[in-house]
């Protein structure tokens, strides 16, 4: 048949333009949805509402949170990015408020569909200590800022609080921190970075190579030829399970099994839904026991040793099937325990390696009891030895301890300065602490001093004073206690003209002149000798019991994070920095030594978290007064009012300050009145001039029973 030019032309026209038609429907909408096979949907034009249907529907979101995100002038979160990558994503969240933290941690992890592996790392700003307007900002970065070593493996949903919620409200993040040196504190963790990191633990794979360790197990079932569903086959048997039941021929059990998930899902089961099911990633694992109603435990083992770990634990009360996973495939597991070659004695609950050393128990042993010894020392960790019990038993003097029996305990006061200083864009300093009182006391003399005073730096120059004094008859008590032990060093080695001022140089002298010299008065006492000895840093046995004897130990509670901190910026220009050590542990100070005292922080050895009244209370008892009101045992409770005393000239008031003057704006606590008639009574008891004398009292209350539980723990170790 022939055609004309015009008909040609005609019929390309209409050509052309069902093509256009068709590509236009192409481009509305690439692929169809299939009802209930969850495929994918693209599509081009989401202006249209049956495609925004189309999209909420496949990302299970409402239409109005499509339509807002869709809108020109909708703006994401500028405190949130997220960055996706082929083998991770990061989600970063800055300026956030610490109590916010949890909240999007635990979103972020919950919203994960696959197992996967996480870390974290932490911004946070640093100031200053000595000049508070300079701050450091630390961003998020793994390299120096991370909370946890190495990524935390995240395979079941409860692992999300149990390995890393509760994980890391049980840290003191603070030391997990960095910090440039020691003249910095944090000022506050205001950002936060998570990594995912994507894995591939989908179970599965009914091609895998099961190696003969597995395979010969006796207590392991391998279901061949599963087409994806080992998880399934696995459920089917536990749930079926029969003694005479062939594992091979179970696909009626498996159908029912699937056809039971798929209800619960609420998904129409079809044949080839059934035939092309994909594998079950390990974090699915959750909607199967609430599916099931059973937990599911997942093991893997290591095909070398033949050590088997467990990689998922169910959270779930009640029974528990066990799965072994290898290379993507489950296994069914009969038996744990002796797949783990643990055999337990159903008499006395002994674990055993093998069968037969459980027979072998089972025959002679069972009805025996067994004494369990223990090594008196330790065996792997050797502390550093006492010096002074090392110099006892190699100079053989029986009869002393080697315990310093006294020491010095110290206590700081101070006022709440207002200062109302800008500190960058969003701080403002309201207060500052200021130094005004410190309290002193001593276990050899009992005796308690307070100073006070408007200046720092004079206060601490009263303190080491006194501290000085004390010091020198503490020293006199150690020399005398182990005046034996110093004597027979000197014997035994004797002493050379470098370490006697002003003897001969060639010469080496022993107690006979030691005796003579303080007999012709050139030394008061064989104290006074030895305070004039000096020794190098080779030093001999007599130089190392005298370091341990001279330096007094001056004790604070909570004094290496609050009263050191505090008083810091003259400490050292008043003690000095010559032959100074110091142990710093991030902020906090541990240990400042001199020649003559080492100021230590209590609270370094006692459970973390021990407060101050909990410390008492565990060495000397509560408070055993009828009246707390009228109590003067020096256990019942101190009040002064921090917030009222801004400047040092409120302390010269001569009236009790006000009910009102004992609140906290800071706390937001108010005092009873009962408190306040404490406060009363305190000041009529003690004839309290003003409130200088109010703070003195306050003071020492912290010091005097402080001595008292140190006592009490000191003797518990001499009987320990």
């Amino acid at each position: 048949m022939a055609y004309s030019p015009e008909q040609y032309l005609a019929n390309k026209e209409r050509i052309k333009a069902a093509k256009k038609r068709y590509y236009q429907r192409t481009r509305e909408a690439r692929l169809s949805y299939q009802k209930g096979t969850g495929k994918m949907v693209y599509v081009s034009n989401v202006s249209r509402p049956i495609n925004q249907k189309l999209l909420a529907k496949q990302y299970k979101i409402s239409v109005e949170t499509l339509k807002k995100h869709m809108s020109p002038n909708y703006k994401t979160d500028p405190k949130y990015r997220f960055y996706n990558g082929k083998h991770m994503e990061s989600h970063l969240y800055e300026g956030i408020q610490p109590t916010e933290f949890y909240d999007k941690l635990e979103n972020v992890l919950a919203s994960q569909t696959n197992a996967f592996k996480v870390n974290i790392a932490l911004g946070y700003d640093l100031v200053s200590l000595t000049d508070g307007s300079f701050t450091q900002y630390w961003h998020p970065n793994l390299a120096n800022t991370y909370v946890f070593k190495t990524p935390v493996a995240i395979n079941s949903r409860s692992d999300i609080r149990k390995k890393i919620i509760s994980e890391i409200r049980s840290m003191e993040l603070a030391n997990t921190l960095n910090y440039p040196k020691s003249g910095y504190k944090l000022k506050s963790i205001t950002g936060f970075k998570i990594y995912i990191y994507f894995r591939e633990h989908a179970l599965g794979d009914s091609e895998a190579v099961i190696p003969q360790i597995i395979r010969d197990n006796k207590h392991v079932i391998n279901f061949p030829k599963t087409n994806n569903k080992c998880v399934f086959h696995c459920i089917a048997w536990y749930l079926h399970q029969h003694a005479k039941k062939d594992p091979r021929r179970i696909q009626a059990q498996v159908k029912e099994v699937f056809k039971r998930y798929c209800s619960f899902k609420g998904i129409s089961y079809t044949l080839s839904l059934f035939r092309s099911f994909k594998p079950i990633d390990l974090l699915q694992l959750d909607e199967f026991e609430e599916c099931f109603h059973f937990g599911i435990n997942v093991y893997s083992m290591d095909v070398k040793t033949g050590n088997v770990e467990c990689i998922r634990r169910s959270e779930r009360e009640g029974v528990a099937m066990d799965i072994l996973s290898h290379e993507n495939h489950a296994l069914y597991v009969k038996n744990v325990d002796m797949l783990q070659s643990k055999y337990q004695c159903s008499k006395c609950e002994m674990i055993f390696i093998s069968s037969t050393k459980l027979r072998d128990h089972a025959k002679n042993q069972c009805e025996l009891v067994n004494i369990e010894s223990f090594p008196a020392e330790p065996t792997i960790y050797r502390p550093a030895p006492n010096t002074i019990r090392s110099m006892l038993t190699k100079y053989s003097i029986k009869g002393i301890d080697q315990y310093l029996d006294h020491y010095l305990m110290y206590d700081f006061e101070a006022i709440l300065k207002l200062v109302m200083a800008q500190h960058g864009e969003n701080t403002v300093f309201t207060n500052e602490h200021i130094p005004v009182s410190v309290s002193v006391s001593d276990s050899l003399t009992e005796e308690v001093r307070c100073f006070v005073s408007d200046e720092p730096k004079m206060l601490l120059t009263d303190m080491f004073e006194y501290i000085h004094q004390v010091s020198i008859k503490i020293q006199q008590y150690n020399v005398h206690k182990y005046e034996i032990l110093l004597r027979k060093i000197i014997d035994a080695h004797g002493l050379t003209g470098m370490e006697i001022p002003g003897a001969k140089l060639d010469k080496t002298y022993k107690m006979i002149d030691v005796d003579g010299w303080i007999k012709e008065g050139k030394y008061a006492s064989f104290f006074d000798f030895h305070n004039t000895l000096g020794f190098g840093k080779q030093r001999s046995d007599y130089g190392r019991i005298k370091q341990h004897l001279d330096q007094v130990p001056v004790l604070g509670f909570n004094s290496g994070r609050y009263d050191v901190n505090l008083i810091k910026n003259d400490l050292f220009a008043v003690i000095g920095t010559d032959n100074i050590k110091s142990v710093i542990k991030n902020p906090s100070y541990m240990c400042i030594a001199t020649s003559n005292m080492k100021m230590l922080d209590i609270s370094n050895y006692v459970p973390a978290g021990t407060s101050y009244a909990k410390y008492l209370s565990t060495y000397l008892g509560d408070c055993k007064c009828d009246n707390k009101i009228r109590c003067v045992c020096g256990l019942g409770k101190g009040i002064f009012p921090y917030e009222f005393i801004t400047s040092f000239n409120v302390l010269s008031q001569t009236t009790i300050p006000p009910k009102s003057a004992f609140d906290s704006d800071l706390r937001g606590t108010s005092i009873s009145d009962d408190d306040y008639k404490r406060v009363q009574f305190v000041w009529g008891h003690y004839g309290m001039k003003s409130i200088k004398d109010l703070l003195i009292w306050y003071n020492n209350l912290d010091v005097v029973p402080f001595i008292k539980a140190i006592k009490a723990q000191h003797i518990q170790l001499h009987q320990s």
